[in-house]
């Protein structure tokens, strides 16, 4: 009789020891996902938000590029009519 309650204590004790490893189990297990949720959504967020910034420095950078090449450009016309002028002038004086 003293070894069966001495087994059926012990069939508990592992019994118990079992379920709560297991609750421990779940109980770790889910801020663990919370935790990885977190960060998953903490690196979209981040991601989201550099895609967003080389987008909006990439549109100022073209612009950039762009008026600097339409200024040149104007340049170019500038001296190329005053040139023009200059020697219709010459042209005119010459006659």
């Amino acid at each position: 009789m003293f070894t069966s309650n001495v087994k059926k204590s012990v069939q508990a004790s592992v019994l118990f020891g079992a379920l709560m490893a297991s609750v421990a189990v779940h109980a770790e297990a889910a801020p663990v996902s919370d935790v990885v949720g977190a960060i998953e959504q903490t690196l979209s967020t981040q991601a989201q938000e550099l895609l967003v910034n080389t987008k909006r420095e990439l549109v100022l950078s073209l612009q950039t590029q762009l008026a600097e090449s339409i200024y040149d450009f104007n340049s170019q016309l500038t001296a190329d009519n005053q040139g023009e002028s200059v020697t219709s002038g010459e042209y005119s004086a010459n006659k």
